[in-house]
């Protein structure tokens, strides 16, 4: 069965690159210099140059400190989503949590308008694809007020208090989500097909049902109403699924 989905106004972008992977620094050649367009504060970094030699870093590791990464937030903007909770915690498919992300969400919309293009909630991690208003690219608050709203209302009843280090006092964090998440902004119609088609054969992918329809928690029944989705859409796999997890 053939597949149309309509989207407008995409902004082209490559990879997000992750929070934790520092660029790669050749051996040799070395200098110091001042990154002010991806860091803020101006992190001192290793960059490769022919300038100054020095063969004690040759082997040497390259530690960036990445609490002030910047992301790239675009007005109007599609972006695809990976949230996971701390520690990979089975949790987020419980009716307590299930019922505050949906309040949460439904909040933070109210406040702060975004579509909700797709969307999947696995145990452990979530899926989902926003377009953001035209005027307004910032997705990091939204999820920061989603984030948090969860943890307030159900941050004591999922407390592991042998969790808690110095960083998550430092930041006031519960033990319920990962600090980071996984943002990629998509490129054209392709790209969005593909991301959503990942999205709702997710479950299967992990092994928490057989067929796609069997899965509750996504919007993947919204579409079969709408004609985009046959009912045993997955039944037979679907290739070349590759997105951020």
């Amino acid at each position: 069965m053939e597949r149309t989905i309509y989207k407008a106004g995409f902004q082209a972008s490559g990879w997000a690159r992750l929070p934790h992977r520092p660029p790669m620094i050749s051996r040799g050649f070395c200098r110091f210099f001042r990154s002010e367009s991806r860091y803020k504060g101006g992190h001192t970094l290793f960059v490769p140059t022919r300038e100054n030699h020095n063969p004690q870093f040759n082997r040497r590791k390259l530690t960036i400190k990445m609490s002030r990464y910047r992301r790239s937030q675009n007005p109007g903007a599609t972006y695809f989503f990976t949230v996971v909770t701390y520690r990979r915690q089975a949790i987020l498919c419980d009716e307590p949590i299930r019922e505050a992300l949906r309040k949460a969400i439904a909040s933070a919309r109210a406040k702060r308008p975004f579509n909700i293009d797709a969307w999947v909630l696995l145990p452990d991690h979530l899926h989902c694809i926003w377009t953001l208003p035209v005027d307004d690219g910032d997705f990091a608050t939204r999820w920061s007020v989603i984030k948090r709203q969860v943890s307030v209302v159900c941050g004591d009843a999922y407390w592991r208090a042998e969790w808690i280090n110095a960083s998550k006092q430092k930041h006031r964090e519960s033990t319920l989500w990962q600090r980071r998440y996984w943002e990629h902004q998509i490129r054209d119609e392709t790209d969005f097909t593909r991301h959503m088609d990942y999205i709702h054969y997710n479950p299967v992918k992990h092994g928490y049902c057989h067929q796609v329809r069997e899965w509750p928690y996504s919007t993947f029944h919204r579409y079969v109403k709408e004609g985009v989705y046959s009912m045993d859409w997955g039944g037979d796999g679907v290739d070349d699924l590759v997105a951020g997890e």
